[in-house]
């Protein structure tokens, strides 16, 4: 069962410190030899990821053309077996002091790095942070655990959720309980369109995430520093039903046909560059509201943050920090977020002078784009749209949702949507397996 990874990642980190692994010798001392150099001269770097982009291999041949200590060598951690194979191969890897020199945070399907960092198998980058100036607020929180930071950010994007004027009602109570009410209010046929891939029954779980439930939202029935689980309230019952009454039943259909009849509540909205809210003005006629995510305090948005992260185990440290200072410089951050769905730079000040830019120039000088049957061209930002995204900024969430827990709901809740099981049964089984993965990890 997927869920039975940190019962790996314990007994790996037991077997790594009787056997004196992660660069040490059986003393415990810390083997200090030069570092191995290639036929080029120069120390290697691994990074891994499940695949690189275009965009971050034409910047490590950069960096290894510039650099004359380090080469960066990049490993797709995707040889053909499933994702489970992988992450569990990767967590013995790095219990066992061996693995990458520096891990993305999307490698093997987002895996969680909360266990690593909570048991010293990451780096940690709070003073290396401190040192590089001044990020966006709250984007190197983002990596935060127990007030020390793991990872390092190079791009940022938002989310939201956006919708009609015709459905968002008082968006300032927009807390779970009242975007259910309203939308069943507004008899809508479903609640928000699949995610590409995501097949009927499926979709009905892309809702559960969007109210709060999902990986990477806001942790609504489960106490973890406590170690209590509450799955089985009427709560998630209800929200179970409501998932299953408002799951989208033909995740083919063009969502733009749908909102624009009233048959849709809302889409995510998913901010990667200034020109963006020219899509989502488009697609709503002109008056999209960006409604956030429904949470006890109201609306709120969603951080998603590109980070890298150093293992702790690694003869190579310096050579990884050279690296992130590279991505980190201004000139590479520009060419990490060229172009469109690049994101955002995570330097303030930059930040800052590309949105000066958007307000001369439109991206590219483009005549137009496509997306999802959209077609758009890039305008300037209007003065509502600046107020939406810096407000975005300012108070955001960003959960490092336990990977293992979601698998849970999951693969326990997919028999409800098929039919197979009630939501009260699901609920109960739910509760028990996350209950008993809680203790586990006491």
């Amino acid at each position: 069962m997927r869920y039975g990874r940190i019962k790996i990642l314990s007994a790996a980190l037991m077997l790594c410190m009787l056997c004196g692994c992660g660069g040490q010798d059986g003393s415990g001392q810390t083997d200090s030899s030069q570092p191995v150099l290639n036929e080029n001269g120069k120390e290697e770097v691994r990074i891994c990821a499940s695949l690189f982009s275009t965009t971050m291999q034409g910047l490590i041949a950069d960096y290894n053309n510039q650099s004359e200590r380090y080469e960066i060598v990049p490993v797709e951690f995707n040889d053909g077996s499933s994702w489970d194979d992988q992450r569990t191969r990767l967590q013995l890897e790095l219990t066992n002091g061996e693995g990458p020199d520096l891990l993305t945070n999307t490698v093997l399907c987002q895996i969680d790095m909360r266990p690593y960092a909570e048991k010293g198998l990451l780096l940690d980058v709070t003073d290396f942070i401190a040192e590089q100036g001044d990020f966006v607020k709250n984007v190197a929180e983002a990596n935060q655990i127990g007030g020390r930071i793991y990872g390092v950010p190079y791009t940022f994007s938002v989310g939201t959720l956006v919708t009609s004027p015709q459905m968002a009602t008082d968006i300032r109570n927009w807390t779970k309980d009242y975007c259910m009410a309203t939308a069943e209010e507004k008899e809508v046929s479903l609640f928000i369109d699949a995610p590409y891939g995501w097949g009927k029954e499926e979709s009905g779980l892309n809702v559960l995430n969007v109210l709060g439930v999902g990986m990477d939202g806001i942790q609504l029935f489960v106490e973890e520093e406590q170690g209590v689980s509450s799955f089985e309230q009427p709560e998630f019952v209800r929200m179970l039903e409501f998932a299953k009454k408002y799951l989208d039943t033909d995740p083919d259909m063009s969502d733009d046909k749908r909102l624009a009849s009233g048959e849709q509540f809302c889409t995510v909205a998913a901010i990667r560059n200034f020109s963006d809210f020219s899509y989502y003005s488009k697609l709503f006629n002109e008056s999209p509201v960006y409604m956030g995510y429904p949470s006890p305090q109201g609306g709120v948005s969603r951080l998603e943050v590109d980070s890298l992260y150093i293992n702790a185990a690694s003869d190579h440290k310096e050579g990884a920090k050279d690296f992130l200072r590279f991505l980190l410089s201004d000139q590479v951050q520009r060419k990490l977020v060229a172009g469109l769905g690049g994101g955002f730079p995570v330097k303030q000040e930059l930040l800052e002078s590309l949105w000066k830019e958007s307000q001369i120039k439109v991206l590219d000088d483009a005549t137009g784009y496509e997306k999802g049957g959209i077609v758009y061209k890039p305008d300037l930002m209007t003065q509502e749209e600046e107020r939406i995204f810096w407000t975005m900024l300012e108070h955001p969430i960003y959960y490092q949702w336990n990977n293992d827990i979601w698998d849970i709901v999951w693969e326990e809740a997919l028999p409800f949507f098929y039919g197979e099981k009630t939501a009260g049964e699901v609920a109960n089984v739910i509760d028990s397996k996350v209950q008993l993965y809680l203790d586990e990890g006491k």
